[in-house]
């Protein structure tokens, strides 16, 4: 029997072996650096532009070859996902425990990647020695998984039964309110998955609502009107 995780990880797999696995690309040096954006220096010297996933220069300079394949990845050592499962006290998600295993050891995957096992086990023993007392009932629970720049990260709750994502958000958050910036989203890591090969997944966006008045993350509808107005 085909499962939504078998159908997911084929999704990723794919991506994976086409060489087009991470959101943040970088153009040809020299090659479309007038005017305004984000940029690197090349090796030799040159400005190559930063694209990222999901707008309108990134499909224009897609769609004109403007990408090169990124190198293969090297999958994770059986002996690191052991030493992550037992420092988590119980098995990876079978999702991700594949895509390490058959993939890559991080380096593919939302934003700037899924982080390497290795920067998963230091994040996760760091959270447990300096979160905020109001985030101790989830330290253990959450496995820090993703890093979307400025602060903010991708978990996945490895207690939960349908493996619900949560995120960080510090940046809207009072500063005397730090531990809202911590909270639920409405799916799962295998729909979290699909929703970037699909290209539909957005970065975690902790908001105030405006009619009660309390922190929590954005729906898609919101995500959706903001990206609009930009």
């Amino acid at each position: 029997m085909i499962t939504e995780d078998d159908l997911v990880f084929e999704a990723v797999r794919t991506r994976v072996e086409s060489g087009d696995h991470l959101d943040e690309r970088f153009g040809p040096p020299g090659v479309d650096t007038a005017g305004g954006g984000a940029f690197k220096y090349a090796p030799d010297g040159q400005l190559q532009r930063v694209y990222w996933r999901g707008t309108p220069e990134y499909t224009a300079a897609h769609t004109a070859g403007l990408f090169e394949p990124l190198p293969p990845l090297t999958p994770a050592r059986g002996d690191a996902v052991e030493e992550c499962e037992a420092l988590l006290g119980r098995p990876l998600p079978s999702l991700l425990r594949r895509c390490y295993l058959e993939l890559g050891d991080g380096g593919f995957g939302p934003a700037y990647g899924l982080e390497p096992l290795g920067v998963i086990l230091r994040d996760y023993e760091e959270q447990q020695q300096n979160w905020p007392e109001a985030w101790h009932p989830m330290a253990r629970a959450l496995l820090p998984i993703c890093n979307w720049g400025c602060g903010i990260a991708s978990y996945v709750d490895t207690t939960d039964p349908s493996l619900r994502m949560w995120a960080i958000d510090p940046n809207p958050a009072p500063a005397e309110q730090y531990e809202v910036s911590l909270f639920p989203q409405h799916f799962g890591i295998a729909e979290w998955m699909r929703r970037w090969v699909e290209g539909s997944l957005h970065q975690p966006w902790l908001l105030q609502d405006q009619k009660t008045g309390r922190w929590r993350g954005a729906t898609d509808a919101e995500t959706d009107s903001a990206l609009e107005t930009q």
